[in-house]
């Protein structure tokens, strides 16, 4: 919802006066409300034994419900600053819930606090938001954003994979040799709990931060960015630092969209005043590096999706000497394809496949295929549906020590999801 009035306004930049200028409010948001149906194998009073199913009423963490107000004024020819704040609103986010917890605290986050200045030589934004490489691994033509996200945690992120009885722990004396097995207890697994967040991650370069933002003009079909800034909540990042580039082009049969982009993120310990690891040869920083692609092709509305990004940090020293941590990966890798149907603005169709390896453990697999569809009859309007099954693969591993070995399997979790989206 946009509101224009024309302001009485003189303005100085060095000692030039500016003609009236007009400002432009914008106020908007939306309201996305799903129900969420898991069958997976998590029991509410017996975690891992026999199979349950439940429903869910969330907010969809895919594009969650949100309020925003931003207003832009013309400084002079070609010069225009603004402001965004954007704030979310929601219940029940699609990520948190579980048998346990169907209902969970309403919760109000800060997303974006934004002011900029934008000039014929590119634009400076500073504040609280997107980095330089935020979304360069989320590029998509599909239209089905809404259900099928690149990130798939965000629905059902919180479910539990289930132990298959089959789960043994495998043990070893002093020497190596091998001494017999013991059954789980499958109502406590302890170090073998997994939940889908914890399986499959997207890796989009940090999140949302405080930082200063340069994006270039357009240089034929691309913008290049750089940010710097810091998010010492989110694990105890000093500094970040981005690069990323975006294009939108027209290509044979249609059009294409790409991205790349690179992060830094470089951890410090809680007190400032002390190393970030005892161990010097330990490397700070978080490297994330990658990006997507999306062709749409304009005579059939058939459109695919390619993406692929990797998050790498070393080990803590107290991490390789802990009898768990020890075996952790120090590189993750996530590969992503979506085949899309979008014939015109009202429907769209998916089909996708995504997997995350190396995301906690070494040979951590998590694995997940989906598809959906979203009718979308106005612009302020979509009404969407979706299912996938997500499941994990974690190769045999053993305490520091190599007395105790572990060897899970575990139960697919299927997650259906129905919802409406109205924006104003």
């Amino acid at each position: 919802m946009r509101f224009t009035k024309s302001l009485l306004a003189v303005g100085i930049i060095g000692l030039t006066p500016l003609s009236a200028t007009a400002a432009e409010l914008e106020v908007g948001g939306q309201v996305n409300r799903a129900i969420m149906y898991a069958e997976d194998g998590y029991s509410r009073n017996n975690l891992g034994v026999g199979s349950d199913s439940e429903f869910y009423h969330v907010d969809n963490r895919n594009s969650p419900t949100r309020f925003s107000l931003g207003g832009t004024q013309r400084l002079f020819e070609g010069w225009t600053a603004g402001a965004l704040i954007e704030i979310g609103v929601r219940s029940n986010s699609s990520n948190d819930v579980d048998p346990a917890n169907k209902t969970t605290d309403s919760e109000i986050e800060q997303r974006i606090s934004d002011g900029f200045i934008d000039t014929p030589y590119g634009k400076i934004t500073i504040g609280r938001g997107e980095g330089a490489a935020y979304n360069t691994g989320r590029r998509d033509y599909s239209g089905t954003g809404v259900i099928s996200f690149r990130n798939p945690n965000l629905i059902g992120g919180s479910l539990r994979f289930a132990l298959e009885p089959s789960s043994v722990k495998k043990k070893y004396d002093s020497d190596g040799n091998f001494t017999g097995t013991e059954d789980f207890d499958l109502a406590n697994p302890s170090q073998s709990e997994v939940s889908i967040s914890g399986s499959i991650r997207d890796y989009n370069f940090e999140g949302r931060h405080d930082r200063i933002r340069y994006d270039t003009p357009r240089l034929g079909p691309v913008v290049l960015s750089v940010s710097a800034g810091h998010d010492s909540a989110s694990g105890g990042h000093d500094s970040i630092l981005q690069f990323g580039m975006k294009s939108g082009l027209r290509v044979p049969g249609g059009r294409m969209l790409v991205g790349l982009g690179y992060s830094i993120a470089t951890q410090t310990s809680d007190d400032p005043s002390e190393p970030y690891d005892p161990d010097p040869s330990v490397d700070p920083d978080i490297d994330t590096y990658g990006g997507s692609v999306s062709y749409f092709h304009s005579d059939t509305g058939l459109n695919l999706t390619l993406a692929a990004v990797n998050r790498a940090e070393e080990l803590t020293s107290d991490d390789k000497n802990s009898t768990f941590d020890w075996d952790d990966s120090e590189l993750g890798k996530f590969r992503y394809v979506k085949l899309g149907y979008r014939p015109n603005r009202q429907h769209a169709f998916d089909i996708h496949w995504g997997q995350t390896k190396g995301r906690n453990k070494k040979q951590d697999v998590g694995t997940v295929i989906g598809a959906g569809y979203v009718w979308s009859p106005s612009p302020m309007f979509d009404l969407y549906a979706g299912a996938k099954v997500h499941s994990f693969e974690r190769g045999d591993w053993c305490t520091s020590s190599g007395r105790t070995c572990y060897s899970a399997d575990y139960k697919d979790i299927t997650v259906v999801t129905t919802g409406a989206r109205v924006k104003f």
